[in-house]
């Protein structure tokens, strides 16, 4: 973690010192209330995405909402919870999920209802077996949680009754939707020939945040088990996923350096050593490193979203 003081990040939060806080915010009905209320924006986007005249009108689709927002709250939570289960693993104090509600669900603005979710670690990890399986245990699990929705998704594709216009917006498709289709023996389609199944957007989302995630960048899940695998040579790896990002630009716009920047502006690019800095890792969590290289890449497109008119 970048700092005992540090602050929040999608995954887990940095953690803080001893102070008092307001009971209030980690009181079981707080988190059921950001529950609901990101099941309700959530909802909201996920029935804009198909709405034609209304999310309640005659031809609104509510349930389109729910398909897409259920699933949602359900790999957001599974990933959460990896990381919480493997906190009580280890005797590591740590909150509930909060969920975190995006007010952004207007119609002609994509938007997805929530800007994912976290628990709060109340101690430093101290060891790089801890910090490796904890950080892992989160996009490895959402990873996993996505795959039922993915499948069903992919294999319920609606006609796209839609031109494509300026400011419409594309979701570039990563390999795990690929495999998805070959596997099901599906004609490989674009989010230009179709319109996506709801359920099927929510596990393209769900992919997206395992996606982020993995992202090899301070305190980022994939920062904590960067940091347990290289040691001391954390920094230079990082800098250069964030110069690679910057770089796509030339390629492929501006979405990698936008995400890269919110990262390193939020967890830093320097994740802080461990007390076993030094220690080689066993070869079983190696390979749990190597299985998050391998889901970052399965979970990874160039341009996830664009929109037409804007390149």
């Amino acid at each position: 973690m970048r700092d005992p003081a540090g602050p929040s990040f999608e995954g887990y939060e940095a953690v803080a010192p001893p102070r008092r806080r307001r009971r209030w915010v980690e009181h079981p009905l707080f988190h059921l209330a950001l529950l609901l209320l990101t099941f309700v924006t959530t909802t909201i986007a996920g029935g804009l995405f198909t709405a034609n005249g209304g999310l309640f009108g005659k031809n609104g689709r509510f349930l389109d909402g729910v398909a897409f927002s259920v699933p949602v709250l359900i790999i957001l939570g599974v990933h959460e919870m990896g990381h919480y289960l493997m906190c009580r693993r280890y005797g590591l104090p740590a909150t509930l999920p909060f969920f975190i509600p995006s007010p952004f669900v207007f119609p002609n603005v994509l938007a997805f209802g929530t800007f994912g979710a976290l628990i709060r670690i109340k101690e430093p990890i101290r060891r790089k077996a801890v910090l490796l399986d904890v950080g892992a245990a989160g996009p490895l699990a959402g990873f996993v949680a996505s795959l039922p929705f993915l499948f069903y998704g992919v294999a319920h594709p609606r006609p796209s009754t839609q031109p494509l216009v300026p400011g419409t917006y594309l979701f570039d498709y990563p390999l795990m939707v690929r495999f998805a289709q070959d596997w099901l023996g599906i004609a490989r389609y674009t989010s230009a020939t179709v319109h996506e199944h709801p359920t099927f957007m929510a596990a393209w989302f769900g992919l997206l945040v395992t996606c982020l995630n993995l992202l090899p960048i301070g305190q980022l899940d994939a920062g904590h088990v960067l940091r347990a695998a290289v040691g001391r040579f954390q920094p230079f790896v990082s800098g250069a996923v964030v110069a690679a990002a910057f770089a796509s630009i030339f390629w492929v716009g501006p979405i990698w350096a936008f995400f890269a920047l919110v990262a390193t502006a939020f967890t830093g690019l320097v994740h802080p050593p461990t007390e076993d800095d030094d220690q080689p890792l066993g070869t079983g969590r190696v390979t749990i490193a190597l299985v998050c290289l391998a889901v970052f890449l399965l979970c990874f497109s160039p341009a996830p979203i664009r929109q037409i008119g804007a390149d």
